[in-house]
């Protein structure tokens, strides 16, 4: 996708006005570019803003201590980066569990487990993009949350403990249908927004299955669209694209040609409209990518 940018967030809402002027919208995979961007919109709000949720989802039943493993720092330096750019080859893949809206808050970097107090399998880092990160909450035990990673395999996911950890829900919700070629927006099951949109080319196909609203931002040198917005998921034909790691991202095309169909590299693309409601969303946002 890109690289991280630190202008203002007063520059971002004038190029975010511009882009909206110009372009007549957009929504793509950008597939991680390489260039300066600015952070804003979904990536630089805080979920907790809504309703903070009683429980989130349960497994079974489970002591109500489940204790934290001591791990190294020989041992933390070796393991991978839950990043974008990232793989965690021993992550337990779960490509269907929704969240159902639950989010947690990574205030600080993490260590990740196959299970609950068993097998460290990556550290999570607090900040991806220059901006802070929230995670959806697929399951929970005891004190432990599994949460979604946005690094590969598409549907990686890790065990976290709780304790400390701020949780918030959001009640938006997003639904791509790569059959119909549309996208919707919902909010508290609400349909806010339908639109028709461009996805993945036959050799490079849109990946399907569960996954989350990582980070938006803007990069100025991309004309197609320079505002962009990283999910969790990656290309399974691609192991990298424009000098990143293949991410997918959700971005606009300056003509309606190029929103409709199979015509872009994985990535979904928008009309003006649905990226500017995507500026609504928080970080955290589940995405569900259908067949």
């Amino acid at each position: 996708m890109a690289e991280q940018g630190k202008r203002s967030s007063s520059s971002v809402r004038r190029v975010w006005t511009s882009v909206l002027g110009v372009v007549a919208g957009f929504l793509v995979m950008i597939l991680l570019v390489a260039g300066g961007v600015k952070l804003f919109g979904g990536s630089g709000k805080a979920a907790a803003q809504e309703q903070q949720p009683s429980s989130s989802p349960s497994t079974s039943s489970a002591p109500v201590n489940i204790p934290v493993p001591v791990v190294s720092s020989a041992e933390l330096a070796a393991l991978p980066r839950a990043t974008t750019e990232g793989t965690v080859k021993a992550a337990p893949v779960n490509l269907t569990a929704g969240s159902g809206g639950n989010l947690v808050f990574i205030s600080k970097n993490i260590t990740g487990f196959a299970a609950p107090g068993k097998n460290p399998i990556t550290v999570i880092p607090y900040s991806q993009f220059a901006g802070r990160i929230w995670l959806p909450v697929i399951a929970r035990m005891a004190n432990w949350v599994q949460v979604r990673l946005p690094s590969r395999p598409n549907g990686s996911t890790a065990w976290i403990p709780l304790t400390g950890l701020r949780t918030a829900r959001t009640s938006w919700s997003v639904h791509v249908s790569l059959s119909s070629g549309t996208l919707e927006v919902s909010k508290g099951g609400v349909l806010m927004g339908e639109w028709t949109v461009g996805q993945g080319a036959t050799s490079t196909p849109t990946p399907i299955g569960q996954t989350f609203l990582l980070a938006g931002f803007v990069d100025p040198d991309q004309d197609f669209s320079p505002i962009i917005y990283a999910t969790g998921a990656h290309s399974n034909t691609l192991d990298s694209y424009g000098g990143g790691p293949g991410t997918v991202a959700i971005h606009g095309w300056p003509t309606e040609d190029g929103r409709r169909g199979k015509v872009s590299h994985g990535c979904v693309r928008v009309p003006a409209a649905a990226l500017a409601m995507f500026a609504e969303l928080p970080a955290g946002t589940p995405i569900d990518i259908t067949a």
